[in-house]
């Protein structure tokens, strides 16, 4: 097993920090929702409260099969008279089908979009785009509170991201606008120092921040729990839905046998590396990256009873020099087990 080091790069890791930067998540995809009954529908279809939002707010929210495994993560927009579902363009077909079976016609329609989600992310995230939109836009927003752009480039609405994805903002675009709003973009963040952020840097950006993505860290075989987003996509008092009966039962009455921790390790390694507590394997690595802040890092799974602040090695009876730590990464880096006095 070669790793494989995901590092970033110096200027594009200090926009992330210390200015803005551009980053256009093409691998999304954006369904449309209408119908009179849609929110009602899709309030029996994801895991988190659907009913009673108000027009231009978002949830995050997984959307589950009757035996509590996911279909996809997703942002869920509402719009007026529509909703939106903002999600990893690997889950659009299963999605959809998910959608067919389980939403009828006559109740609301769907269809995707050839919307696009491009993210606008750092401490002048806001200033970067007023000098966009030539006036001050970004007013003082919520995390997920979204408003529509009345503009004609293309631009729709500006949605204020949860700051565990990196404060700032994501512009939902045309997608037949988005060459033209992402060169405008481009331009108005050079303004405030800042610049386009590549996947590499971006891992390594998501990783620190302990933010699990489809294909990489979870799939359709996993639970919800096991994500440890519980606080964020899923309510507990909201009724019915499907799969619902399944994370309830784990919730009240028992536990996930594992769940996603940040890993701080002595090197690089790859994914699908094992962890082992003496000669048992006891969690894996899903996402490593090494981090100008931290060092090597990782996400990954650890068995449920093994917390934060706990000890892990790399094989079987080694050396104890894997630190598991809670999400997302914080402090300076904690030198192994064998270095401390």
């Amino acid at each position: 097993m070669n790793p494989t080091e995901t590092t970033a790069s110096p200027t594009e890791y200090r926009a992330l920090f210390e200015s803005a930067a551009l980053l256009e998540d093409s691998d999304r995809s954006v369904i449309r929702i209408d119908g009179d009954r849609a929110d009602e529908m899709l309030h029996g279809l994801v895991t988190n409260r659907v009913k009673g939002m108000r027009a231009h707010r978002a949830v995050y929210a997984f959307m589950l099969t009757p035996k509590g495994r996911l279909v996809a993560a997703l942002r869920l927009l509402r719009l007026d008279g529509r909703y939106w579902l903002d999600l990893p363009a690997l889950c659009q077909e299963a999605v959809l089908a998910h959608l067919r079976k389980y939403l009828p016609p006559i109740f609301a329609t769907f269809e995707p979009t050839g919307i696009r989600r491009i993210g606008v992310v750092g401490p002048l995230a806001a200033s970067a785009l007023d000098a966009w939109a030539g006036e001050p836009i970004s007013l003082d927003m919520a995390a997920l509170e979204g408003r529509p752009l009345e503009r004609g480039d293309g631009a729709r609405i500006l949605v204020r991201r949860e700051d565990v994805e990196g404060a700032g903002y994501d512009v939902y675009v045309a997608g037949d606008a988005v060459r033209s709003v992402l060169a405008a973009l481009k331009e108005a963040i050079a303004t405030v120092g800042g610049g386009v952020v590549g996947r590499d840097t971006w891992e390594v950006f998501r990783v620190e921040h302990g933010i699990p993505v489809w294909d990489a860290d979870f799939d359709q075989g996993n639970l919800p729990q096991e994500l440890g987003q519980d606080e964020r996509a899923i309510s507990f008092d909201k009724g019915c839905y499907t799969g619902q009966e399944v994370v309830a039962r784990i919730h009240f009455r028992g536990h996930v046998n594992r769940i996603l921790r940040g890993f701080r390790l002595p090197r690089p390694v790859a994914a699908g590396q094992p962890l082992y507590d003496g000669e048992r394997e006891r969690g894996v690595i899903t996402s490593p990256a090494v981090s100008p802040r931290f060092g090597a890092i990782a996400l990954g799974y650890a068995r449920f009873e093994i917390p934060p602040g706990a000890w892990l090695s790399l094989e079987p009876g080694g050396q104890t020099e894997v630190e598991v730590v809670a999400l997302p990464f914080e402090g300076p880096a904690t030198p192994p087990r064998e270095q401390r006095k």
